[in-house]
């Protein structure tokens, strides 16, 4: 994918992220508008793209039979092994900014899950089409298995920390709840379709992929209008946040791919690997620290700055590894 193409996607949705701050300083976005936006976008266009990113592949592969040799099974596992990694680097980075024993959780978590839905789904969606928003989707589905155990684990939030060890932690979850997600439900219904070569209705069909293409600006309308109202002035003063910015948008994704090139070897599913790794820090860092008593303040500074940076660093790391 010519640097250039990258460029010019990354410029509309970073257009698409600016309305979406000047809506919200315009009161018109306000915070209802925002949260019922985020409902739209989690119950219902979400999942309907995943139907459809399953739909379409599968009907591309009957056109054009895939020779690749990835499987579904595969490519869940390249897709544990894509956070196994980030977990390891998420270590190293925080050991390599010395961070403060009560902000290293926060900081692994931030460094761990990206906004793979909001932000990642638009982006491969423009650079990569339907086949890379396949990818993205299966990732995506492993993202939830993640933040909703080793995430909520890592946040204290799956009980009392100090009074129970980590399986017993484990225990507490409430799996019935987070696994019954739209999301999950509607990822398992795409797999299905996927696995059995169903063909929906071309009227459903037509619905799933009208209503899944309002994700993409839909969502970065919603980052546009969380970043609304942060001050930017006190966050350039946390020198050690810049610092990690940095690490985090430029040298890990660095790492990750002189990593993941070694193991991996597509065309598109390792370039989509490599940007999903780029991905700001997720929004729901700031939900979970907020629900489990961390440090909301931190976590918002970590959202704000690693999206506004994304918009420099995508193109620049493609730049660099894939040309």
């Amino acid at each position: 994918m010519h640097i250039l193409v990258i460029v010019e996607q990354m410029g509309k949705l970073f257009l698409m992220l600016l309305l979406g701050t000047a809506l919200a300083k315009l009161e018109i976005l306000d915070t209802h508008t925002k949260q019922k936006l985020t409902k739209l976008l989690l119950y219902v266009t979400t999942p309907l793209m995943m139907i459809d990113a399953f739909h379409d592949r599968m009907l591309m592969l009957e056109s054009q039979p895939d020779s690749s040799g990835l499987s579904v099974g595969m490519l869940f596992v390249y897709s544990f092994l894509f956070y196994l990694i980030l977990i390891v680097l998420s270590l190293l980075t925080v050991a390599a900014l010395r961070v403060p024993k009560s902000e290293r959780r926060l900081y692994i978590f931030m460094t761990i899950f990206g906004n793979v839905g909001f932000m990642g789904f638009p982006v491969i969606s423009s650079v990569y089409g339907t086949e890379g928003l396949f990818y993205a989707a299966i990732l995506n589905s492993v993202f939830n298995i993640f933040v909703y155990t080793f995430g909520v684990v890592l946040m204290g939030g799956a009980g009392d920390a100090s009074g129970q060890t980590k399986l017993e932690q484990l225990r507490a979850i409430p799996w019935k709840k987070l696994l019954l997600t739209p999301a999950v439900l509607c990822t398992a219904v795409g797999i299905i379709i996927f696995a059995f070569r169903i063909r929906m209705p071309s009227l459903l069909a037509d619905t799933c992929d009208t209503l899944g293409g309002l994700t993409s600006p839909l969502a970065m309308l919603v980052v546009g209008a969380n970043l609304n109202g942060m001050k930017g002035k006190e966050m350039l003063t946390n020198m050690r946040m810049n610092l990690y910015v940095l690490i985090r948008q430029i040298a890990l994704p660095l790492l990750f791919w002189l990593i993941i090139r070694r193991v991996v070897s597509h065309p598109v599913l390792t370039p989509t690997l490599l940007l999903l790794s780029c991905m700001p820090v997720a929004n729901t860092t700031a939900l979970f620290a907020t629900e489990y008593n961390g440090d909301e303040h931190l976590a918002s500074q970590g959202i704000f700055l690693t999206t506004l940076f994304a918009l420099v660093s995508f193109p620049l790391i493609m730049w660099i590894c894939v040309r």
